[in-house]
C-alpha cells in the first residue's frame, strides 16, 4: 500500500510538469509528446487508486466477516455451555437415583428448545442475531425473549428496520440505566403480541436500576406523536419497570 502510495505522487508530479511544460513550449511535436505523458501517467495513477480502495475495501470486507465469525463462535460456544449445564444435572439425577425430578426439568428443557425455535423463525434474520449476540455478551443485564407460538415478524404491516429499532434501542437503554453490581444482574423480558391492528412490544425489567434518568430517557426517545409507533403504557417501581410499545399495522 506505502509503494502504491508512492508511485502515485510521482505520477501525479510528473502529470503537473507535463502541464506546466505545456503552457511554456510552443513546438507541437514536445506539446504532444507531454500530451500522451500527461495521459498515461494520469490513467496510470487513476489505476493505482482505484486498485487501493479496491483493497482497503476488501480488507473491510475481510474484517467484517471475521467479527462475523467471531460472534458465530460465540453464541454456538454459549449454547454448548447451556446444554451441556443441563446434559450434567441430568446425569446427577440420574446418579443419585432422583427420578422423580427427571421429569420436570426434562419438561424445562423441551420449554427452552420450544422457545429457541420459535426465536430462531422470527422472520428479521438481523433482529434474531442481535438478540442471540446479546444474551451471550452482555454481563450486566439478561435477556429473556418470551415466544409461546411462532410468530413471524417479517411479514407483519410494518415499516421496514422498525422493530428491531425500536428493540435495540430499548434492550440498550435499559441496559445503560441498570443500576447492577459486578456478581449480579438485571433481567429484562420482552414479548411480541400481535394484535389485530398493531404489534405490541412488552418490555419488563426487573432488578435495580436508576429509575428517574431511565424514565426521562425513555419517554424523551420513545413518545412519538407519529403514526409509526406510540409509548402504549410505562410503569415504574423501585425495582421494576414496564415499557410498552405500540406498532400500529398500516392498512
Amino acid at each position: 500500500m506505502k509503494r502504491v502510495g508512492s508511485a502515485q505522487v510521482y505520477l501525479l508530479a510528473l502529470v503537473l510538469i507535463g502541464l506546466t511544460g505545456m503552457m511554456f513550449v510552443e513546438p507541437w511535436i514536445v506539446r504532444g509528446a507531454l500530451l500522451l505523458i500527461i495521459v498515461f501517467c494520469g490513467y496510470t495513477a487513476f489505476k493505482l487508486e482505484a486498485s487501493r480502495i479496491e483493497e482497503k475495501w476488501s480488507q473491510e470486507l475481510r474484517q467484517q466477516e471475521h467479527q462475523a465469525q467471531t460472534k458465530l463462535i460465540r453464541v454456538i460456544n454459549r449454547l454448548r455451555h447451556d446444554w451441556m449445564n443441563d446434559t450434567q444435572i441430568l446425569f446427577g439425577y440420574i446418579q443419585l437415583k432422583k427420578f422423580d425430578n427427571l421429569h420436570p426439568y426434562m419438561e424445562k428443557i423441551k420449554m427452552n428448545m420450544q422457545q429457541e425455535s420459535n426465536l430462531s423463525k422470527l422472520g428479521i434474520p438481523s433482529l434474531i442475531a442481535f438478540l442471540l449476540q446479546f444474551r451471550v455478551e452482555s454481563k450486566s443485564l439478561e435477556l429473556d425473549v418470551e415466544l409461546e407460538q411462532e410468530i413471524n415478524l417479517g411479514q407483519l404491516p410494518l415499516q421496514g428496520g422498525l422493530i428491531e429499532r425500536l428493540v435495540r434501542q430499548t434492550v440498550e437503554c435499559v441496559q445503560e440505566y441498570a443500576a447492577v453490581g459486578d456478581d449480579e444482574s438485571g433481567t429484562l423480558s420482552l414479548e411480541f403480541d400481535v394484535q389485530e391492528d398493531g404489534l405490541l412490544l412488552d418490555f419488563v425489567y426487573q432488578g435495580p436500576y436508576h429509575r428517574e434518568q431511565l424514565e426521562k430517557v425513555v419517554k424523551e426517545n420513545l413518545h412519538s406523536n407519529v403514526n409509526s409507533y406510540s409509548l402504549e403504557h410505562n410503569d415504574w417501581q423501585e425495582e421494576e419497570a414496564v415499557i410498552t410499545l405500540r406498532l400500529p399495522f398500516h392498512i
